[in-house]
């Protein structure tokens, strides 16, 4: 029988770990991205302004910050997150990150000098202790638990890079780099690419280049190499956290990862030469002090050579990621070339826009939920609602713009009276339309409030809500009179009645509190405002010829 050595088994545990690192890593990106977007009131976005307000100052601004957090992961995904929120131009964006590829490499130079390792675990504990304790206190302060929201996210982050990075190290430690030391370079760049992307880290990358070049496990070159790789290899957890945001985001995480390809290519391509001028030139000749002198000195370098280039840069990524209308916008891009069909293509995008609202609709009141779905199910759901509410709102609201945008901009001149009345008819049917939107929207918290809630009264009103809306959907889209319509907004009114009174009794019977009547008495307001509105706009596109 054969013993296999323990050591050379995978600890599950680490595994588990790891797993749990990229989850803490992910939530806190989202936590992030979600605080931003409600702290960024217009003192907060003035400060971001004067900070980043010119791309050197960016630079030096994100070379600054790194060095000082040690940790250019964190600085490209808050930066990301900056521009999520609308809060900086990718450009500048684009500048802090650059920058912070310089500041990273501080690590090194504390890791070759003094032989000191960063751990971020540790440091993300006193912002999740104090702002987890201090946001239970502050719910009421909503700029101050949106600040402490901030420093929480801003933390996981941080621990769970930490605990990928702990936990990276345990199930890399049997790796042996020395096995490749006589392969051609090219292997060295690999290998960094391959460790930097799972560790996501550069500076772990670097430990460990620096711990086998310290043992001359490996040379100079094949030292240099390992960094190269890591260059392009930091840059991907930016590279995926752009894939699903903005334009703007995009531009940035993309244009980031562009920059350190390059780095990586030329680095490489000169690796010889520039290692010849550390050593031969400047007279270094501490191999450690070298390689961490190399890793700065790329970077350094690749940001001189993109700075006359920067705007061209700026141009072709802004070509290259356009705010297309199925990204940001329902509104067909090619409007404004069928002038001579205007009202009617109008009227057109207007009614697809009204569809979409029924099936935003049903997004936040959550119709198609079963209580039989399990537990993956319901996560799932849960996810997807929570992710696409807001960027479905986002949506209506610039397609409204567009369209309001290429209605200001038509000659009326040149319409005949029965066009120009056509077209009044769709704008304010577009309005309607994105009314009803903002009136569900603004229960959309009640409505997960009530779908998650334990008390079995609250329950059954989301089921109800639900079934209500599903009713009412389904008459307004058979309703071919202006009749049918006056009954149908007359049954509306009569259900705000019957929902009050039934709320009103549960009052009296205890089933229900002070608060949590008033919670539901607002969302039957909305809803019917919502009714209304969709009614009248239904009447404008619909019924408009009769």
């Amino acid at each position: 029988m054969v013993i296999y050595p323990t050591t050379s088994l995978i600890n599950i545990a680490d595994i588990w770990k790891f797993l749990a690192g990229i989850g803490f890593f992910l939530f806190g990106l989202q936590q992030m991205d979600l605080a931003l977007a409600k702290l960024a009131g217009r003192s907060f976005k003035t400060f971001l302004r004067k900070s980043t307000g010119k791309f050197w100052r960016s630079v030096t601004g994100g070379a600054l910050i790194t060095a000082l957090l040690q940790s250019s992961s964190v600085v490209a995904l808050i930066t990301l997150g900056f521009v999520e929120a609308g809060m900086i131009p990718f450009k500048n964006a684009l500048g802090v990150i650059m920058g912070s590829n310089i500041g990273s490499t501080i690590v090194g130079w504390i890791v070759a000098t003094i032989g000191f390792k960063m751990d971020i675990e540790t440091l993300a504990m006193p912002g999740l202790a104090i702002s987890t304790i201090a946001m239970f206190f502050a719910r009421s302060r909503k700029k101050i638990y949106n600040t402490l929201r901030v420093i929480f996210s801003i933390s996981l982050l941080f621990f769970g890079l930490g605990l990928m990075k702990q936990t990276s190290e345990q199930l890399f430690k049997q790796f042996d780099i020395t096995i490749y030391q006589h392969y051609p370079l090219i292997i060295f760049l690999v290998i960094g690419f391959i460790i930097t992307s799972l560790i996501q880290t550069s500076s772990a990358t670097m430990a460990i280049a620096l711990t086998a070049l310290n043992t001359n496990a490996i040379t100079l070159p094949a030292a240099a190499a390992v960094i190269i790789g890591s260059e392009v290899g930091t840059s991907i957890k930016t590279l995926i956290a752009g894939f699903k945001g903005s334009s703007e985001k995009k531009r940035a995480s993309y244009g980031n990862f562009y920059f350190n390809l390059v780095t990586t290519v030329l680095a490489f391509v000169f690796l010889h030469q520039l290692l010849a001028f550390i050593i031969d030139i400047l007279h270094i000749h501490d191999p450690l002090i070298a390689l961490v002198f190399f890793q700065t000195l790329i970077n350094l370098l690749t940001l001189i050579m993109f700075l006359p280039f920067i705007n061209r840069f700026s141009s072709w990524l802004e070509k290259r990621f356009t705010n297309s209308s199925r990204e940001v916008s329902y509104v067909r891009k090619d409007l404004d070339q069928f002038t001579e069909l205007t009202p009617a293509l109008l009227k057109e995008e207007v009614q697809m826009l009204l569809q979409k609202n029924f099936e935003f609709h049903e997004l936040v009141l959550d119709t198609e939920r079963k209580e039989s779905e399990g537990l993956i199910n319901s996560l799932r759901n849960f996810a997807r609602r929570s992710g696409t509410t807001r960027e479905e709102y986002d949506k209506l609201k610039t397609s409204e713009g567009e369209l309001l945008e290429f209605f200001t901009g038509l000659n009326e001149t040149e319409l005949s009276q029965e066009e120009q009345d056509e077209l009044n008819n769709s704008m304010e049917a577009l309005r309607q339309v994105i009314h009803s939107a903002k009136s569900v929207k603004d229960i959309h918290h009640n409505i997960t409030e009530l779908r998650e809630s334990a008390n079995d009264q609250l329950h059954g009103h989301f089921h109800r809500i639900g079934e209500a809306w599903k009713a009412f959907r389904s008459k307004l889209q058979r309703t071919q009179t202006l009749q049918e319509l006056n009954n149908l907004l007359d049954e509306a009114f009569s259900d705000l009645e019957t929902n009050n009174e039934k709320i009103r009794n549960e009052i009296r019977d205890r089933k229900l509190e002070d608060i949590q009547a008033s919670t539901m008495m607002n969302i039957e307001r909305e809803i019917l405002s919502s009714k209304k509105s969709l009614i009248s706009a239904w009447k404008k596109l619909m019924l408009s010829e009769s």
